[in-house]
């Protein structure tokens, strides 16, 4: 498939279900307080600039920011921006294209992709990484979250069509784009799909 058109299809699905997302899913408060932390302890250990890439309703944004860091979010879905701009007047929003994003060559010191590549289709992958690693200062690191399983499969998402990603997998993917892993967090339960979520540093 076209990127374009996966990433027409992926904006148009979200923003029909836009204003339920942000009411069941946009606020800290209705997160796994073990993500909360870890967000937290990576984005504050980031000296300078962050961006939220793919930043959905802007919670997570908001977070960093009252965190102390310097955030700004970017998402393709414009009524997740408008929502984040209007719930979040003092942190930085916009509307943008997470494989083609309009910032200069290292532009950040930490780029947080929390879920927000579930829906790329794996040829994809390496594109999305190279386009951080652009972005990123050398030595700046990446928080990647996403839905772990044992092979690159696709499921029934909620909202569109997902993707599974394997430990070794996102780890070699995040390896060949530039990136070092420094930590990798698993976590599983009966009430949710199992989780994975990678730390990693641009060289």
């Amino acid at each position: 498939m076209d990127r374009r058109i996966m990433t027409q299809e992926v904006s148009q699905a979200y923003s029909k279900r836009a204003s339920e997302y942000v009411a069941h899913l946009g606020s800290v408060k209705d997160m796994d307080p073990l993500d909360v932390a870890l967000i937290t302890s990576w984005g504050t250990s980031v000296v300078g600039p962050v961006l939220d890439a793919g930043s959905g309703p802007g919670h997570w944004t908001q977070l960093l920011c009252e965190h102390g860091c310097d955030a700004r979010g970017i998402d393709m879905v414009q009524k997740f921006v408008g929502s984040a701009r209007e719930r979040f007047p003092r942190a930085s929003f916009e509307v943008g294209d997470l494989l083609a994003m309009p910032f200069d060559k290292a532009s950040f010191d930490g780029v947080l992709a929390w879920y927000s590549l579930i829906h790329l289709r794996p040829e994809l992958r390496s594109q999305a990484f190279g386009e951080f690693a652009r972005v990123l200062r050398p030595a700046g690191t990446l928080l990647v979250g996403a839905f772990l399983g044992t092979q690159d499969a696709p499921f029934a998402h909620a909202i569109t069509e997902a993707f599974y990603w394997s430990e070794q997998g996102l780890v070699s993917d995040l390896e060949a784009a530039g990136f070092t892993v420094i930590s990798v967090h698993t976590r599983s339960s009966e009430e949710n799909r199992p989780h994975l979520a990678v730390i990693a540093q641009r060289l």
